[in-house]
């Protein structure tokens, strides 16, 4: 074998085992992306539920304030 003959298939081994690489690190990251997403749409639907229930809360309570605000308050030190 030549010299040249050696380099070549040294390069066709080192880009065989790359793509062989790039494969494995694919099929490693999809179900983890997967996974991720997942987790992602799960923790923004407990936000949306967190932040309506806080909004319903506002909302009562200053309809209370509302409610509370119309009537007289007696002071029983009134004379």
């Amino acid at each position: 074998m030549t010299d040249i003959n050696v380099v070549k298939q040294i390069q066709n081994l080192r880009r065989d085992l790359d793509m062989e690489v790039d494969l494995f690190h694919e099929q490693i990251e999809l179900p983890l992306n997967e996974a991720l997403i997942e987790d992602k749409k799960i923790s923004e639907q407990k936000q949306v539920i967190i932040n309506s229930g806080q909004l319903r809360g506002i909302a009562l309570s200053k309809w209370l304030r509302k409610i509370t605000s119309q009537f007289v308050s007696i002071d029983p030190f009134y004379k």
